[in-house]
């Protein structure tokens, strides 16, 4: 990069520049030379800086956009929605006074003994939880969508997801595999959590092979004995290709709550869009896309009938629906 500059007098210049980065990932900094004019102005003299150190490229959403983290935080930068009001649930969450209609059974005999007054227990979805997110490495996740990688899309769903559980006392780790597992995090709570996915992701980068889902469900019985929510993040391959994916999340949702985010290719939208003056060759192209939506459609299914949550969604647009189904399912008797 040749950056201009002009010589002054009397002290060193301090050039700015700004450069929006538009992959992931830990860079070597290159060198930097500079152009400066002559003492007679005649020609210009360039000098140049050796490369040294590196620079590390985050997901944008491993750190929050303006200072300070909370849920409203959380749901300003990354979409969230207002958390439920207290509810039934399994974890005691406060004290308060009893009123005709609340259950006799929630009674805090002694709490009553020392306020004098019946108080009874109020109780709330219980808080700490572990969330696993799994994302495929394969060939299909290399595919690039808005100028960046679905692998990367999903890396950043993944940092989102580990922000959300700061607010929530959760716990998350993350698994990365395709033929054989690339990474394993094992899960953390607060921002040590988020710190520890961050920097196992930063050089992760999609390899040549299809997935081995065998190999996910082999690591988790290893290594996540304990009920957990597991976030698999896949470019599901329509046909029978897909029937691996379907037995093995079977075998996981015995044990687990099991989310499938599926990142849907945009040329499958094309079957949405009239044409009135459509050519052959586009009518044999629109009945092969209407097949492979069909294939699609009726695995996810399959999928969500042994209890899977399954989200078909844009890869660039992962993040946000995925924290919201997050705490929906957080917030139900699933985990």
């Amino acid at each position: 990069m040749l950056i201009p500059a002009l010589r002054l007098r009397g002290g060193p210049l301090e050039i700015l520049r700004e450069v929006l980065p538009n992959r992931r990932g830990t860079f070597a900094l290159g060198p930097i030379f500079i152009l400066s004019p002559s003492r007679m102005g005649l020609f210009r003299v360039r000098s140049g800086n050796p490369a040294g150190g590196e620079i590390a490229i985050l997901p944008p959403a491993s750190t929050p956009r303006r200072a300070g983290l909370s849920y409203r935080t959380l749901r300003e930068d990354l979409g969230l929605k207002p958390r439920p009001p207290r509810g039934e649930g399994s974890e005691f969450e406060s004290l308060r006074e009893y009123v005709p209609g609340d259950d006799p059974r929630h009674i805090d005999w002694r709490a009553s003994a020392r306020h004098v007054r019946p108080q009874v227990r109020q109780y709330q979805t219980e808080r700490r939880h572990t969330v696993l997110v799994a994302i495929d490495t394969g060939r299909l996740m290399g595919a690039h969508v808005d100028g960046t990688s679905k692998l990367d899309h999903a890396i950043n769903c993944a940092a989102a997801l580990a922000r959300a559980s700061i607010a929530f006392g959760d716990r998350v780790g993350f698994v990365a595999f395709d033929r054989q597992v690339r990474l394993l995090v094992r899960p953390k709570s607060g921002r040590s959590g988020v710190g520890a996915l961050v920097a196992a992701t930063s050089g992760l980068q999609p390899v040549a092979f299809e997935p081995d889902f065998r190999v996910l469900v082999e690591t988790l019985a290893r290594h996540q004995k304990k009920r957990a929510l597991v976030v698999v993040l896949t470019d599901l391959v329509e046909g029978g290709a897909s029937r691996g994916l379907e037995d093995y999340l079977a075998l996981l949702a015995r044990r687990h709550c099991v989310m499938l985010v599926a990142p849907r290719d945009r040329m499958l939208r094309e079957i949405d869009e009239r044409e009135p003056a459509i050519s052959r060759d586009r009518i044999y192209r629109r009945l092969a896309l209407q097949g492979l939506v069909a294939e699609r459609e009726t695995a996810l299914a399959r999928i969500a009938r042994f209890g899977a949550q399954v989200l078909d969604l844009d890869p660039a647009q992962v993040t946000t629906p995925v924290l919201n189904r997050y705490l929906a399912v957080r917030d139900s008797v699933l985990i």
